[in-house]
């Protein structure tokens, strides 16, 4: 047993007796070498396990084997997330009791609904921010609210801060509270409607179920629903135990009508993505092939010619994470600092820093992306910088569409010619406007940077 596997049984909340045995003989064997705890303990930090494989080991009584400092390190790591998503939970109250006194529905999603109702514990891992899903209509109403509770947009989204939700996307644009403990993104779609994916949404309010949040009575999605989700998630290089844990730990804790579910793929055209997604998480678990052998997926297409690759290096590394990057959410960062200054010498830096990140990303990333990240080789360095490009916009037309990926850079050059005119008549950048609000943008911009 490695590190990856003995991390991936551990994070699993249902663990069979033959499981626990696997993890107490890892366990005994490391017990009197302090050394090699701690190697395993920064292999469940890096991978961002430690928080949750701190609950598991005291929860099973494992922590015996353990010495007193690595157990220490472990529970610092949990505490400091349970901390976090502790207050991010007690500002999330505040404007879910708004939405309560309005009569505005709201559904909880992903680790912020998990951490109650799979988990049971606030602290089993880092959120970025709160992901709720709203209704279309309500978008204005509730920007609104977070108006009257002093919350910072970040950005001034498509049409400026104030806007009606776009028809091309399913989320509007994040704010973040005013004591910065808690970024809520609010989307009213699962996925873009501008992706092949179809998500019947209508049906998914239909068949959310009654949740209570800290005594607030709101709503989660049903398990097809909530899985699906999560593979609509799930990306295709950030997408490593951590990630996958949700998928099989969801299967292991909630009733599974697995024909309803497969039809629900189907008519949202997931398949795929739902193949990739379980693939890696079977690999995790153990626990999901009968649910696979069910899938039929299109085998030339993007991401199940993708996971042929992922299979492969696991099987030369005996671990996923060696193809795990997160470039997609690099290169959307600046695209978000693109947009948030008017000025043309300002605006054609981070343009050209997009073009840089696309077009000639570093080696390291290259190679992750053609997944031979254990094969630096000067050949496959060589294809891996020839093929990165087309990997970049595939990554982001997996979000966003292969057409409104090319509108997307189009727009991204008109921007910045049109941008020539704010020398002559100056247009308020983001940064005058939080000025204006008496909000250091340095606070905001170390906010942005510590999203994971």
């Amino acid at each position: 047993m490695n590190n990856f596997q003995i991390s991936s049984i551990l994070t699993k909340v249902v663990l069979s007796a033959k499981e626990k045995g696997q993890i107490t003989e890892y366990l005994k064997n490391i017990s009197g070498d302090e050394s090699a705890q701690t190697v395993f303990f920064e292999y469940c930090k890096k991978w961002k396990l430690a928080p949750w494989i701190y609950v598991q080991m005291e929860r099973n009584d494992f922590l015996q084997y353990l010495s007193g400092n690595v157990q220490q390190s472990f529970a610092e790591t949990h505490s400091k997330i349970r901390d976090e998503n502790e207050r991010r939970n007690k500002e999330a109250v505040s404007f879910l009791k708004k939405f309560k006194e309005q009569n505005i529905d709201v559904i909880i999603l992903k680790g912020n609904l998990l951490a109650h109702t799979v988990y049971k514990d606030l602290g089993y891992k880092k959120m970025n921010d709160f992901d709720i899903l709203i209704k279309e209509c309500d978008w204005e109403k509730i920007q609104d609210i977070y108006s009257d509770l002093g919350y910072i947009p970040l950005g001034f989204g498509w049409s400026g801060e104030k806007q009606k939700a776009a028809k091309f996307s399913h989320v509007g644009m994040s704010f973040i509270s005013a004591d910065y403990s808690c970024i809520i993104g609010s989307q009213w779609g699962l996925k873009s409607p501008s992706t092949n994916f179809k998500v019947p949404i209508e049906e998914a309010w239909e068949t959310a179920k009654d949740f209570d949040f800290c005594g607030i009575t709101v709503k989660q999605l049903s398990p097809s629903f909530n899985l699906l989700h999560l593979i609509l998630h799930m990306g295709i290089y950030k997408c490593g135990i951590r990630d996958c844990m949700d998928v099989y730990n969801l299967l292991l804790t909630v009733d599974f009508n697995e024909n309803e579910f497969i039809d629900l793929l189907k008519r949202s055209r997931a398949a795929d993505k739902a193949y990739f997604t379980l693939s890696l998480s079977n690999i995790c678990s153990g626990s999901i092939q009968p649910l696979l052998d069910k899938l039929s997926p299109d085998r030339n297409s993007f991401v199940v010619r993708r996971l042929k690759y992922r299979l492969d290096l696991n099987e030369r590394t005996g671990d996923i994470h060696n193809s795990y990057n997160d470039y997609f959410q690099d290169v959307e960062k600046l695209v978000i600092y693109f947009n948030l200054f008017p000025e043309f010498h300002k605006k054609i830096f981070f343009y050209g820093k997009i073009l840089k990140s696309i077009f000639f990303p570093k080696t390291d990333i290259a190679l992750k992306l053609s997944d031979k990240s254990d094969k630096p080789d000067f050949i496959n360095k060589v294809k891996a910088k020839i093929k990165a490009p087309y990997f970049v916009f595939s990554l982001i037309a997996q979000e966003i569409g292969w057409l409104f990926t090319f509108l997307l850079f189009l727009k991204l050059f008109i921007d910045l010619l049109f941008s020539l005119k704010n020398y002559l008549i100056k247009k308020e950048s983001y940064f005058d406007y939080l000025k204006k609000r008496g909000i250091d943008p340095k606070t905001i911009e170390k906010v942005v940077k510590n999203i994971q």
